[in-house]
């Protein structure tokens, strides 16, 4: 059985005094599937203007806050989403 889902990564929306926040926001990662939504921190941060929104990556060359290069922050990004994919796979097999 295929379960239809779709994963999405994306600087978390946030406002602040009703002005959008930009600067150093946490990284989302969101599964959908079954039309049910569930969020989860990556444990990243980085500038909205360094997230490259088509690709769902830290545009490279790029640092956070914390000097952690897009390279390093992409790295764990592509493992955490290759990892909801063996999680899926797992149940479609059983």
């Amino acid at each position: 059985m295929n379960i239809k889902r779709n994963i999405i990564f994306a600087p978390e929306s946030r406002k602040k005094d009703g002005i959008p926040v930009t600067k150093n926001v946490p990284i989302r990662m969101r599964v959908i599937f079954a039309s049910q939504r569930i969020e989860f921190t990556t444990g990243y941060r980085i500038d909205v203007e360094k997230w490259d929104t088509d690709k769902q990556r830290v545009r490279n060359g790029c640092t956070n806050k914390l000097k952690q290069s897009a390279s390093e922050i992409n790295a764990e990004l592509l493992r955490q989403y290759t990892e909801i994919q063996n999680v899926f796979k797992e149940f479609e097999v059983q």
